[in-house]
């Protein structure tokens, strides 16, 4: 069985209709610049995804592990991060998902304020299920002999826009 497909040929799980959500995670406004400096800490590379003023992903430059990205953000502009291979979540500033904060100057130069990416705690079934999707295509999942649970949780990778919806419940509700 060859490598899995990139999950990001197939991220959001539904179909873009240009219509925003009510009560969207999304950008606001681009009145006040911030400049942060992205600190990949991990093992896997990191996608950045910026949430469009319309509540929709819009991807980055990919982040090596160990490797940095600058960028010039605005403070009402979310962000979030994912494995570059399995779509997976990753942390940013043990949180996941990032709102700036104000810019800093120094000598009137903008200052990089660093913003760390680091691996949530995964049980063992989900470490389990991410080590399958990286070396197993998707079409050859139902070869696997594993219990029809497993296949369905396989089949069920992650999605983003299923993911961002869930977070928009959640910080509404908070």
């Amino acid at each position: 069985m060859g490598a899995a497909q990139p999950w990001f040929k197939h991220w959001d799980g539904m179909a873009h209709t240009g219509k925003q959500p009510v009560d969207a995670l999304r950008s606001l406004n681009s009145d006040e610049a911030t400049f942060v400096k992205f600190v990949n800490q991990t093992p896997r590379t990191a996608r950045p995804w910026w949430i469009n003023f319309n509540a929709f992903p819009q991807n980055y430059d990919d982040i090596p592990p160990g490797g940095t990205l600058e960028m010039r953000t605005y403070r009402t502009h979310p962000w979030v991060f994912r494995d570059a291979s399995t779509g997976d979540e990753l942390l940013i500033n043990k949180d996941e998902i990032y709102f700036p904060t104000s810019a800093q100057y120094e000598d009137d130069e903008p200052v990089y304020i660093p913003v760390y990416i680091t691996v949530p705690v995964f049980s063992l079934k989900d470490c389990c299920l991410q080590c399958v999707r990286k070396q197993v295509k998707l079409e050859d999942y139902t070869k696997l002999e594993l219990p029809q649970s497993l296949h369905d949780d396989l089949k069920n990778s992650p999605r983003l826009l299923r993911e961002l919806e869930n977070l928009r419940m959640r910080y509404r509700n908070s």
